[in-house]
C-alpha cells in the first residue's frame, strides 16, 4: 500500500514537473515570436515606426526564467529585441510563473488581466502603466492578443426601431444614425483623440503617453 502511494504521488509530480516545462517553453517561443515579430513588422510599417517617437525599454519576464525586452528608439523609428531582463526597463510586466503569464498574455482582455492581477498582487507592473497599452497594441500588429471578437449573436431586447405606442412620460426626439463624429466638430474629434480606450478598441495608433 506504501509503495502504490508513493508511485502515484511520483506520477503526480512528474506530471506537475512536465506541465511547468511546456508552460516554459511555450512562453520563451510567444516571447521570442512577439518579439522578432515586432521587429520585422515595425521594419514595414510606416504606421508602426510613425508610433515610436522617444527611447525607451519594455520587458516581459516571469519568475521561472523566460523573459524578453524590447529597446524603441525614438530617433531611428525602430526596435530591437533580447532574451533575458533588462537594466532598468521603463515598464516592466513581471508574472509569478510562465503558465500565469501565457494565461494572461493570450486572453482576451490581456490588460485588463494583467491590471487585474496587478491589483489582486499576483502580477508586478513596475514603470509607466500608460506604457502597457500602447505596447499592446503594438504588439496586436504581430498577433491579436487581447482582442475580443465580435458577439456570435443578436442581445436579446435591443432597441432597434422607434415604437410610437411606447409609453413614456417624455418626448423623445430620435435623431438619425451617426457612424462618426461631424468632421467639422474640432471639439469633439479633440476630445476624442485623449480617450486611449476608445481608440485602442478601435485599432487605431496610439503613441507612447
Amino acid at each position: 500500500m506504501m509503495d502504490t502511494t508513493g508511485r502515484g504521488r511520483d506520477q503526480v509530480r512528474g506530471l506537475e514537473r512536465a506541465s511547468h516545462a511546456a508552460a516554459v517553453a511555450g512562453l520563451r517561443v510567444l516571447l521570442w515570436w512577439l518579439g522578432h515579430g515586432l521587429v520585422l513588422a515595425v521594419r514595414c510599417s510606416a504606421a508602426l515606426r510613425s508610433q515610436i517617437t522617444r527611447g525607451l525599454t519594455v520587458e516581459i519576464s516571469a519568475d521561472d526564467g523566460p523573459a524578453r525586452h524590447w529597446d524603441f528608439d525614438g530617433q531611428r523609428r525602430g526596435v530591437s529585441t533580447s532574451a533575458g531582463r533588462a537594466a532598468a526597463p521603463d515598464l516592466a510586466v513581471r508574472f509569478p510563473g510562465s503558465g500565469h503569464a501565457l494565461r494572461d498574455l493570450v486572453s482576451p482582455d490581456a490588460v485588463d488581466a494583467v491590471m487585474r492581477d496587478r491589483i489582486g498582487g499576483t502580477v508586478r507592473v513596475e514603470g509607466n502603466h500608460l506604457l502597457l497599452m500602447w505596447f499592446r497594441g503594438l504588439l496586436r500588429s504581430v498577433v491579436p492578443i487581447g482582442g475580443a471578437g465580435p458577439p456570435r449573436r443578436a442581445l436579446p431586447g435591443a432597441y432597434v426601431a422607434h415604437d410610437p405606442a411606447a409609453n413614456g412620460v417624455e418626448k423623445i426626439v430620435v435623431e438619425p444614425a451617426e457612424q462618426r463624429l461631424d468632421p467639422r466638430w474640432t471639439g469633439g474629434w479633440n476630445a476624442r483623440a485623449k480617450l486611449w480606450i476608445v481608440r485602442g478598441t478601435n485599432g487605431e495608433p496610439l503613441r507612447e503617453p
